[in-house]
């Protein structure tokens, strides 16, 4: 029987997400690049994740058919690792160094299994709404519906709907590839995507769920509310993806998905109070 972390695509650690089948290390969600030897020296730390990997053994995986000189070889490609992770040497988060000996992986690691998403049934990723106000301070309130929205849907039922993390999805904000090509990327088998315009008082919020597989659109909705009421259009959101889907709700999550975030609570605070001021200039939010 195999063990959990043969069975891993993915293992996350610190701010950084590696995905071992897709060859991809993310920080914040973001891709970042690295080499293949640096990729390979972290994946066998990370599969060893707090034992020792010796020098010896690094080195016969990486350069089987060299025999000598291999030594300046792995100390290059390890502070190429150490700098992409931003660790030091001398006082690591990551990787630990014993002289002449090897080097361990010493940070806490969470694993993922490869069937986790499988067994959720279907994926979904909630894109990052778009500001069509031209307002820059509206920038802010369309990224906390993206966030209110991701964490209602992840709420709903996640062994049925399995909702891809804001970190992930963010990278898209503004994005320029297609749905099939960020479904390939992701792995998702739906896409919520929408967008936000704020006329005075009021916002209208325009969103559609689509099957990434044939690029069909399961459903859409317009909705025109005072800004104050954003939160109840989310949950109506929610309900109704829920149903498109025929996702069973589970008991817990509908008080969860009433409650709005604090991010959410903030913004409000910030358009109510331009709003009150009697402002018509584009305002800009505290980051």
């Amino acid at each position: 029987m195999k063990d959990a972390k043969s069975l891993t695509s993915m293992v996350r650690f610190g701010t950084f997400e590696v995905g071992f089948e897709s060859r991809e290390i993310r920080k914040h969600g973001m891709r970042i690049q690295l080499e293949e030897k640096p990729f390979q020296i972290l994946e066998m730390l990370i599969k060893s994740a707090g034992q020792v990997v010796e020098r010896k053994t690094l080195c016969e995986k990486l350069w089987p058919d060299t025999y000598v000189a291999f030594n300046h070889s792995l100390n290059t490609a390890v502070n190429k690792l150490r700098n992409i992770l931003g660790d030091l040497a001398k006082s690591p988060r990551f990787i630990e160094t014993l002289p002449r000996l090897g080097y361990r992986f010493v940070a806490p690691v969470q694993w993922e299994s490869r069937n986790r998403l499988c067994d959720a049934g279907r994926t979904l990723v909630v894109l990052p709404f778009e500001n069509l106000s031209g307002e820059p301070g509206m920038d802010r309130f369309a990224d906390g519906l993206t966030e209110e929205m991701t964490l209602q849907l992840s709420q709903l039922n996640p062994e049925q709907l399995g909702v891809i993390a804001r970190t992930c999805a963010v990278q898209y904000r503004g994005r320029k590839k297609s749905i099939r090509e960020i479904a390939e990327e992701l792995h998702v088998d739906l896409v919520l995507e929408g967008s936000v315009r704020r006329e005075g008082k009021h916002v209208r919020i325009i969103g559609q769920l689509i099957e990434t597989r044939d690029q069909t659109c399961l459903w859409s909705a317009s909705y025109d509310r005072d800004l104050r009421d954003t939160v109840a259009v989310q949950t109506q959101v929610a309900r109704e993806i829920r149903r498109a889907l025929g996702v069973e709700l589970l008991p817990a999550s509908l008080p969860k998905a009433l409650a709005p975030g604090p991010m959410v609570h903030q913004t409000l605070r910030h358009i109510k109070a331009s709003s009150v001021q009697g402002s018509t200039r584009p305002q800009r939010f505290p980051a």
